[in-house]
């Protein structure tokens, strides 16, 4: 199945406008939310009684399909919450704004449901406009979930306990891609990367972690997208002789630089890439068919495979695709859980209280299961429709799957298997 990676539809919400999105399936959120509530404090927030959550999503272009399956996820968590009473009597409010195309934009959504007086916000789903407007956020004591901001940046973000996310951060996905290296048998590795704030960390991180894991990194080797650099790139890999490359870049200048360092070899090298390669688009230089066996990927899941919760979308939208639907559906069921066990609705509550929903106790996967347990006075681990979700005390995803991928005699990506990367 060509599934799409975090990072390109990710990078493509920096670029894409997008247009304010309503709950599906529910009355419209904005309905609900009571426009009086006074702007929130930098630390606590009025006792109103209800727990009160926005959502910054994209609803156009390239990154439609990202809101349209979060907001299809949002709806089906609100149901579920509120059909049982919501979060100490009170339903659950979901007010939505768009994310727009910068952290401009997004930050603009963000303080409109700041003064609107939100208890958390879900978003925004571009690590970009993430790393732009969550200070603002902090700032004004809210909680933020981001669905799908994989930035390495942010897994120390001067954040005052009050970030996390629920999908893993690209330092778990380098673990991941030094998996398969390990697995591969090789005894020498190359780390080359695009020479930018993105695939330098991830580099950093990737080479940490396949050294760790026991095979020898030779050489780090930055690019850029020119040619010069490329070519210079190339013979920097070559003169190393490695047995396997792993490759962290996008989807334009990854496949460029493996098609050339694969014709300047004189014996095959195998490839471990990052999710950014998974699909190249058509612009991109394709894999031979002799090549795209030699790849090999990791990127986080895009699409559950539950068939419940599957089934649960299409209820709502029977045209639901379901992409990064589940991340979406963690974090509100997440703020909800940790709501209901810490028995408050103050931001700094909830975020105390996310670590012990989502580590250890009863497992569970949704919050009507996950709910009678906490009130039968069970610990629980809410592991969503993955089956294997933990936040840790950082906020940052501790154990997560990853899609393992190959691609196939025409250059298209092929899903082949799961990485499991958990706590050491």
């Amino acid at each position: 199945m060509h599934r799409p990676s975090a990072a390109r539809l990710l990078g493509a919400l920096a670029l894409t406008a997008v247009a304010a999105c309503t709950g599906a399936g529910t009355a419209n959120p904005d309905t609900n939310a009571d426009t009086n509530v006074a702007a929130t404090s930098t630390t606590v927030h009025a006792e109103d009684g209800a727990l009160v959550i926005g959502a910054i999503l994209p609803n156009s272009g390239s990154a439609a399909e990202v809101g349209s399956s979060m907001k299809d996820a949002l709806a089906v968590a609100l149901e579920e919450i509120n059909s049982t009473g919501g979060i100490s009597g009170q339903p659950v409010r979901l007010i939505t704004r768009e994310e727009g195309n910068n952290p401009v934009t997004a930050g603009l959504a963000v303080q409109d449901l700041v003064q609107l007086g939100v208890d958390a916000i879900i978003g925004p789903t571009s690590s970009t406009n993430v790393l732009g407007t969550l200070g603002a956020a902090v700032d004004a004591g809210v909680l933020t979930c981001s669905p799908t901001a994989t930035a390495l940046s942010l897994d120390e973000f001067p954040d005052n306990g009050l970030f996390f996310r629920t999908i893993p951060s690209d330092s778990l996905q380098a673990r991941a891609i030094a998996s398969v290296v390990e697995t591969s048998g090789s005894s020498t590795a190359v780390v080359v990367y695009l020479d930018d704030d993105f695939g330098r960390p991830f580099a950093e991180a990737t080479q940490a972690s396949i050294t760790a894991q026991g095979t020898r990194v030779a050489a780090a080797v930055g690019f850029t997208a020119s040619d010069e650099s490329i070519s210079t790139a190339v013979d920097k890999v070559i003169a190393r002789l490695p047995d396997v490359v792993a490759v962290i870049a996008d989807g334009m200048s990854g496949p460029a630089i493996i098609n050339a360092i694969d014709a300047a070899s004189l014996s095959p090298i195998s490839f471990v890439v990052n999710d950014a390669i998974r699909r190249p688009t058509a612009s991109a230089q394709p894999f031979s068919p002799g090549l795209a066996t030699r790849v090999v990927g990791v990127a986080p899941i895009a699409y559950d495979n539950s068939k419940g919760f599957t089934e649960l979308m299409r209820a709502v939208d029977p045209e639901a695709t379901g992409l990064y639907a589940h991340n979406a559906y963690d974090c509100l069921n997440i703020i909800a859980l940790a709501a209901e066990a810490a028995g408050s609705n103050q931001p700094v509550d909830i975020a105390a209280a996310i670590p012990g929903v989502t580590t250890s106790g009863t497992g569970c996967t949704m919050f009507t299961s996950c709910s009678e347990s906490l009130v039968e006075g069970r610990n629980i681990n809410y592991n969503g429709p993955t089956g294997n979700l933990s936040i840790g005390a950082d906020g940052n995803v501790a154990t997560a799957n990853f899609e393992r991928f190959t691609f196939d005699s025409s250059g298209r990506d092929i899903t082949d298997g799961i990485v499991a990367i958990g706590e050491d």
